[in-house]
């Protein structure tokens, strides 16, 4: 049987690890960098063409939850996704503000031909999610380029392979940059999911699906499930599982912004709960632990893909969301409390205060005390 390509996180290690040791023979390739590496997105300073403002660069793609597009037909959704991914990135930084998306399609002939106008107008919808009224400019679409690619790329579906890549840039005024320095007595608020997200699904494909969705007979072995597509389990309420997989991503940036207004504090950052889970927590900080007292319960979706995988807690928290998709770093009780009432009165996401920052030295971790099982969860450390 071959390797299962659910276990991705050892590759990206090794490829991380590789790229670095290339790229650090050119040190003037990061010279204008601002801050330190392995945070949500990327800073550039360029003095002589914006004097007042780091450019912000983010880059991310669908994964295989691209899957679903041509096992559903519907060829919108996962393009919502894409800019999505990205924006919550940019949420991250608080005052960020979208200024161009640039996109990648590598294509068989089928998809192009048959389906870009599809896909397009999921990117319209996703550019739309992220037009902030008070924006200092509109998100514009930069450069598009498509490649057909018949012979490199496939997907679940003869003739319909294609992946996207989504970079998308931005500015932020250098003297809104948060510190991203959490101090013990910091408050931790979370906010909602909508599902997985983009993430994990080559974990959830195997783990859940039959091997009759898939075409190709050297990758049918990877899938181990019980379910097909139009299944409806007990556990996901009367959703099929095609539609409890493909929910498309929650959006965080623009709340983010407004959190940011209301609070005005460099000590305010945000988290996404992205891949590697609540271990995205341990991104930023020094000599602290993450103590996640209260978080959301996990989704209908998210039990459905515990109990089919066996993914113990730990796993689960380190590769999902479990139903809290963001979380906020606030200095005072009363800026949460605020920024938890105005989250919930704009009813795009919940909002609630789920755990504070107390003092740990030596590595970062990240504490899950109440999981949807079993004992406390620890994660430890980030690998970026």
């Amino acid at each position: 049987m071959a390797r299962d390509t659910a276990d991705y996180e050892g590759s990206e290690e090794i490829a991380i690890a590789n790229g670095k040791e290339a790229l650090s023979k050119a040190p003037w390739l990061f010279n204008r960098n601002v801050g330190g590496s392995g945070f949500f997105v990327s800073l550039k300073k360029n003095n002589l063409v914006h004097p007042n403002h780091f450019a912000v660069h983010g880059v991310d793609g669908v994964g295989t939850k691209l899957f679903l597009a041509p096992w559903s037909g519907n060829y919108v959704l996962q393009m919502i996704d894409g800019i999505r991914m990205d924006a919550n990135d940019f949420a991250t930084i608080i005052h960020a503000y979208p200024d161009t998306v640039n996109l990648y399609f590598a294509m068989q002939t089928e998809v192009e031909e048959q389906h870009m106008g599809q896909i397009m107008e999921g990117v319209r919808r996703g550019l739309e999610g992220i037009r902030i009224p008070s924006s200092p400019f509109d998100v514009n679409i930069g450069k598009l380029e498509t490649a057909s690619l018949d012979e490199m790329i496939s997907l679940g579906v003869k003739n319909k392979g294609f992946d996207v890549g989504v970079v998308m840039t931005g500015y932020i005024e250098k003297d809104r940059l948060p510190n991203l320095d959490p101090k013990p007595g910091h408050v931790i608020v979370g906010v909602s999911s909508t599902g997985l997200h983009s993430n994990s699904f080559t974990g959830a494909r195997h783990a859940i699906l039959t091997p009759e969705v898939e075409y190709r007979e050297e990758w049918k072995s990877q899938y181990t499930g019980r379910w097909g597509l139009d299944d409806k389990p007990e556990c996901l309420e009367g959703q099929t599982v095609l539609e409890a997989l493909q929910t498309p991503t929650a959006l965080y940036l623009a709340e983010a912004i407004e959190v940011g207004r209301l609070c005005g504090d460099p000590d305010v950052y945000g988290v996404n709960i992205t891949g590697n889970g609540f271990a995205n927590f341990n991104r930023a900080g020094r000599d602290v632990s993450f103590e996640i007292t209260d978080p959301f319960e996990p989704l209908p979706v998210h039990r459905f893909l515990a109990e089919e995988s066996g993914w113990s807690p730990e796993v689960a928290y380190s590769k999902q969301n479990m139903g809290t998709g963001f979380g906020y770093i606030f200095p005072s009780q009363e800026m949460a409390s605020k920024s938890v009432d105005l989250i919930n009165k704009r009813g795009e996401n919940r909002a609630k205060i789920m755990g504070e920052v107390v003092s740990n030295k030596g590595e970062l971790r990240t504490a899950i005390h109440k999981p949807y099982e079993g004992k406390p969860v620890t994660l430890t450390g980030y690998n970026n």
